[in-house]
């Protein structure tokens, strides 16, 4: 049990650190492509560029979209140990997505 929170800390950790440097890479791009760093068009920081999936290497496709999530699922899934983990862990992902989305499907 304890090698188990050890491996989801540290992925959460690795994940985070990955998602903060994408995001800061990404807000620089933007800054590039508008010339500074104002918002004079009154658009947000949250209207970035839609990513081509379908180019993106396997770990950054698979960290972009479904680590986030399963990682939630799994450690949910290990304090609750269900019965039927299987059927438990497809609800939750299916309960869960909303949170997830962020127009990537």
């Amino acid at each position: 049990d304890g090698e188990w929170s050890h491996l989801t800390e540290r992925r959460e950790q690795d994940t985070t650190g990955r998602q903060q440097r994408m995001d800061s890479e990404a807000e620089s791009s933007d800054v590039k492509a508008s010339g500074g760093g104002g918002e004079s068009n009154g658009e947000s920081s949250a209207k970035r560029p839609r990513v081509d999936m379908s180019s993106l290497p396997t770990r950054q496709y698979l960290d972009q979209t479904v680590v986030p999530i399963l990682l939630q699922a799994v450690t949910q899934l290990n304090k609750e140990r269900p019965g039927d983990p299987i059927e438990w862990l497809a609800n939750y992902l299916l309960k869960n997505k909303p949170q997830f989305t962020n127009g990537n499907t």
